[in-house]
């Protein structure tokens, strides 16, 4: 048996599938059960650049057009793209562009990849991110000089809000998961981009300190990293931990409303392996040899749906990820992305009315 065949056998078992008019040969038709996101919400989808072969199959290539055209089927509205911005430690006081790296988002892929999904009637998230040498989190930024470092890190947000102003590009984040303990600067820089760009805004905020940030009402959205832990070990109950997903979401609305915003979430996701819920933020590198479990990932995003379907507050959300090069071999069967996963029927079902 193939593959493919293989993975519609065991998600008609395991989750159960629409008709048979309506069920494909490969997981990509109905799954019963499934909530739906509401047409208003964002559905999004993280799409990652491929930097391998010199990114001959990431953003700007035809291999990257074809799967936003696959997204476009899987029933995407939104796609979130994010160029880096790169730093040598915490420590660092600059923020480098990757103008100059062929193989990296230079402008010239970005420009190729915002048009590519506007022709597909894609709306776009430009998420410009920071990434630290050596995997560091940049949550944990302590600059050495603060005040060249937000020099660089405004040039940078800049250069991307006018790329998103000339490209017409809906919805700008104006920060990764960074240190927010200094709101003045930040509000100043929200200004600043308002300047040259004027369409929405959000600020992208880990899980746990969504309550940390002060300058939730200068934006459109409060916006969310969601990789909070739902179990402490395997075998926990699906009623727990449907549970401490909804009262997260809770707490999470309720600041929202303060702010006066939507709540959007800006990445959540899972990895195919047992256990997905208990360290849902790690790189599956980092988890040691985890057993890959695709049933465990699917029922993590029904979970997930189940929970988002029916908040008013809640905005979108954007699924974390989907490679640009379906032959990607950057994450193995473990990794995050549904693709080709029992998981990737669920998501289709949810994003794509006509699966009903």
């Amino acid at each position: 048996m193939t593959r493919t065949a293989a993975l519609a056998s065991l998600l008609l078992g395991l989750l159960g599938a629409c008709d048979e008019e309506e069920a494909p040969a490969r997981p990509e038709g109905c799954v019963e059960g499934v909530a739906s996101v509401p047409a208003r919400m964002h559905a999004g989808m993280s799409v990652a650049h491929n930097y391998q072969r010199g990114g001959a199959r990431g953003y700007g290539t035809e291999t990257s057009a074809a799967t936003l055209r696959e997204l476009r089927e899987l029933g995407v509205r939104w796609v979130s793209l994010a160029p880096f911005g790169f730093m040598r430690s915490l420590e660092a006081s600059e923020v480098g562009l990757a103008a100059a790296r062929p193989e990296a988002e230079n402008d010239a892929r970005m420009e190729r990849e915002i048009r590519a999904a506007h022709a597909l009637g894609l709306r776009v998230f430009l998420k410009p991110h920071v990434w630290v040498a050596g995997g560091a989190w940049r949550g944990d930024l302590e600059p050495a000089d603060p005040d060249a470092w937000w020099q660089s890190y405004r040039a940078f947000t800049l250069h991307y809000a006018r790329m998103a102003a000339r490209l017409d590009v809906a919805l700008l984040c104006v920060g990764v998961e960074l240190p927010t303990d200094d709101a003045a600067r930040w509000r100043a820089l929200i200004r600043d981009v308002r300047e040259v760009y004027d369409g929405e805004l959000t600020f992208a905020a880990n899980w746990d300190r969504v309550d940390d940030v002060a300058f939730w009402p200068a934006l459109d959205h409060v916006g969310v990293q969601l990789y909070p832990p739902l179990a402490r070990g395997l075998g926990a109950e699906e009623e727990a931990m449907r549970a401490a997903l909804d009262r997260r979401l809770d707490g999470l609305e309720r600041t929202a409303a303060r702010a006066g915003r939507p709540l959007l979430i800006t990445e959540v996701g899972y990895k195919a392996i047992e256990g997905t819920e208990v360290h849902p933020h790690e790189w599956p590198e980092r988890l040691g040899r985890p057993r890959v479990s695709e049933e465990a990932q699917a029922r993590a995003y029904r979970r997930l749906f189940a929970s988002i379907s029916g908040r008013e507050r809640v905005s979108g959300l954007y699924l974390w990820k989907w490679f640009t090069d379906p032959t990607t071999d950057e994450e193995g069967p473990h990794g995050f992305s549904p693709r080709d996963k029992l998981a990737e029927a669920v998501v289709r079902t949810a994003y794509r009315p006509r699966c009903r």
